[in-house]
């Protein structure tokens, strides 16, 4: 008998790991990482530290805690992803005005130079993701995501 390449043969007990949403949401963000960061490497940037940028830039100086509640990301990872931000020159932090113990960031002029040349990468991944599964799905998924974020507690309402 003779199986497709990389198919694994499962007994019912692990294939039951397929049907969880957590692990299904897990690979899909692995593989969507993977690409993201691929299309973005020519900015010198990951797909996590765009994120941050995505927070910073246009909205300075916002806190450090903000981001991580935007993001739905614990104060750790954003603290590594800002360490290397500002190692690059892209990001500045800062106390916060009117309190110390607040750290806020700011974007640098060749830090908005870096989001401007990395929004057409991205773009290209978007299509890129959105040419494997068609528009359709794609603006569905994009949906759906967000949606569940959301019902779980995670997503602020954006205006």
């Amino acid at each position: 008998m003779t199986r497709k390449a990389g198919a694994m043969r499962l007994d019912p007990y692990r294939r039951r790991g397929f049907e969880c949403l957590c692990g299904n949401a897990r690979m899909a963000a692995r593989a969507l990482t993977v690409l993201y960061d691929e299309h973005l490497a020519p900015a010198g940037i990951t797909s996590g530290q765009l994120a941050v940028l995505w927070c910073v830039v246009g909205a300075e100086p916002v806190a450090m805690g903000d981001v991580a509640r935007l993001l739905v990301m614990d104060k750790t990872t954003v603290s590594r992803n800002v360490a290397v931000l500002v190692a690059q020159g892209l990001v500045v932090v800062r106390a916060a005005e009117g309190d110390a113990r607040v750290k806020a960031l700011a974007s640098t002029a060749r830090g908005k130079r870096t989001f401007a040349r990395a929004m057409p990468l991205w773009e290209s991944a978007q299509a890129h993701v959105a040419g494997r599964m068609g528009a359709e799905k794609f603006s569905a998924a994009v949906l759906q995501t967000r949606r569940l974020a959301r019902a779980l507690g995670g997503v602020p309402r954006t205006r």
